[in-house]
């Protein structure tokens, strides 16, 4: 009995306690928070910028990169990068990852492997003649110091043309694969390694008219993989095609119902399943700028929530899950500096 009213005394005081020291739970309260990774005209000689990427390293610490110049295309533009440190809300200043003398530098893509070396994919414009993207060849560099420098160049693919644009991802059965484009006749194809970035070899292509480039991947629950496309059809929409074969092979594309002004989008898979898609929600400029949540694998998207939605533009988003659970997101900002938003999955879910 006296068990009992001790039991009962303690369960009455648990009660009787404040929600605020219930610091033990887990928040799942709506989260967002964003800030400009660099001020406007504040990296002198790189007044432009454009196309950003984002990884997390193995500390944690958060690695953008993107171009920067004095325009785009123009043989002053490089690879920049910054870092953000865990806790952090400020990013550190941009410095030069990469820089071809005399080459105009585009689509840096961030990737880390497994053994912790961290890859950025870029391109450089091989002369001046038009059109403007479709004389580089796609190469890449190996970092072992955390992405501070760089290792020597080296050429994946020496035919002029081939581009990348969206984050590498691991499939299930240990290839790593890397969704390209060839910007001479707008098709999409993928890049293949089964060991770990040693070799490569391409997928078939993906091709519909109008054209269609810069896929995002992910794979589904049931090994499929899901890709979306930028596109340059009268519709104005992403077009979607899926693959059976771990990328070889891929469906005849097919609209969607999600509006493209022929600009980038990106996409990633969340830890519980769901998919997270960030593009442009119209059909003529690039803005608003907005994510949308898919708890169906990407049959629909229930939940939109705008990033911006004034005037100018707002493109060529990245997005990444780190391991605490946060979903990131870097994006070009004007042309005048890189912006980088930080939420969760509920602040998504709380547009309904």
């Amino acid at each position: 009995m006296a068990k009992m009213l001790a039991r009962l005394i303690w369960m009455v005081a648990a009660l009787a306690l404040p929600m605020s020291l219930n610091v033990s739970m887990p928040s799942h309260a709506p989260f967002l928070r964003s800030e400009l990774i660099f001020a406007p005209g504040s990296v002198a000689g790189y007044p432009s910028c454009h196309a950003s990427t984002l990884a997390e390293l193995p500390d944690g610490e958060l690695l953008a990169a993107w171009f920067a110049g004095s325009q785009e295309g123009a043989p002053d533009v490089a690879e920049l990068g910054a870092r953000l440190a865990p806790g952090a809300t400020s990013w550190s200043k941009p410095k030069v990852l990469v820089d071809t003398p005399g080459k105009a530098d585009g689509n840096p893509v961030l990737h880390v492997d497994r053994k912790g070396r961290v890859w950025i994919f870029y391109v450089a414009k091989e002369n001046d003649r038009r059109p403007q993207w479709a004389q580089c060849p796609l190469k890449r560099r190996v970092s072992t110091d955390g992405g501070h420098t760089f290792g020597r160049e080296r050429i994946l693919h020496p035919e002029l043309g081939w581009m990348d644009r969206n984050k590498p991802i691991y499939l299930a059965n240990g290839d790593l694969l890397l969704p390209i484009y060839d910007e001479r006749d707008w098709t999409s194809l993928m890049f293949i390694s089964p060991d770990d970035g040693a070799t490569w070899f391409p997928s078939r292509r993906i091709v519909a008219k109008g054209g269609n480039i810069q896929p995002a991947v992910v794979q589904l629950s049931d090994g499929s993989l899901l890709a979306l496309m930028r596109t340059g059809s009268s519709d104005h929409r992403l077009w979607r095609a899926t693959s059976r074969d771990n990328g070889r092979t891929w469906t005849v594309p097919e609209e969607t119902k999600l509006p493209n002004p022929n600009s980038a989008c990106d996409m990633v898979r969340l830890a519980d399943g769901h998919l997270v898609l960030v593009f442009n929600d119209s059909t003529q400029g690039r803005t608003p700028l907005t994510v949308a949540l898919s708890t169906d694998e990407g049959r629909t998207w229930s939940h939109l929530r705008n990033l911006e939605t004034a005037e100018g533009e707002y493109s060529y988003p990245a997005i990444i899950q780190t391991r605490d659970g946060m979903i990131h997101v870097t994006y070009t900002y004007q042309r005048k500096s890189i912006k980088h938003a930080e939420f969760n999955e509920a602040w998504l879910a709380a547009s309904h």
